[in-house]
């Protein structure tokens, strides 16, 4: 028999949990629940988190990379400033229309988070996630296309945070993907509007 590694068992019951929680909720995502769709033990579990907040942090971190990746890819190749922007932008809307099941899981798992003493910490690390991901494509850009912003970095993160998941919400909960998608791509021109050239010194 192969033996799997810790870490890779890891993997499969975090997409275990993902698939029970974009399916059935969050709140019946149980640790009985992940293991079965896993086809593991709840020893293995138990060897693998220390927690079920251990887990739900390494939920919040593979979702946020779904989207992160794909989109650091664009603004790290070749292309202006404005295409490696709006791609990446792009690449992050086209994840929400492909999978906004997974998408409505993170929206439903702050709430559960926050509702839950025990779990306040998950909710605070879901959007400390949210703006590293957003700081890290902000100043990707900026060094990548030779720009500065106008506006301080960690300011423009948590715009862009709030636009992506304001956006993100609405689209879920309206259905309207073409005129949320033309807000993104608004989104995309104002932050177009606020760099300026890197120095030459």
């Amino acid at each position: 028999m192969t033996r799997v590694s810790a870490d890779e068992r890891r993997r499969l019951l975090v997409q275990a949990a993902i698939r029970v929680m974009a399916r059935d909720g969050v709140a019946q995502a149980t640790t009985r629940s992940i293991v079965a769709e896993a086809d593991m033990s709840l020893g293995t579990f138990h060897y693998c988190f220390r927690s079920k907040e251990e887990l739900l942090e390494q939920v919040i971190t593979t979702i946020t990379s779904h989207t992160l990746a794909p989109a650091l890819e664009i603004i790290e190749g070749p292309g202006t400033l404005e295409e490696k922007l709006r791609g990446g932008l792009a690449s992050y809307w086209q994840h929400v229309l492909d999978n906004p099941d997974e998408h409505r899981v993170t929206y439903e798992l702050t709430q559960y988070a926050t509702r839950n003493p025990a779990l306040a910490e998950v909710a605070r690390m879901q959007y400390r996630t949210y703006l590293d991901a957003h700081t890290k494509v902000i100043e990707t850009l900026g060094s990548s296309a030779g720009v500065t912003w106008t506006v301080d970095v960690a300011v423009l993160a948590r715009y862009l945070t709030a636009i992506v998941d304001g956006l993100t919400l609405l689209y879920l909960n309206e259905g309207d993907a073409e005129t949320a998608g033309a807000a993104i791509d608004l989104a995309a021109t104002q932050l177009l509007g606020l760099v300026t050239d890197r120095p030459t010194s």
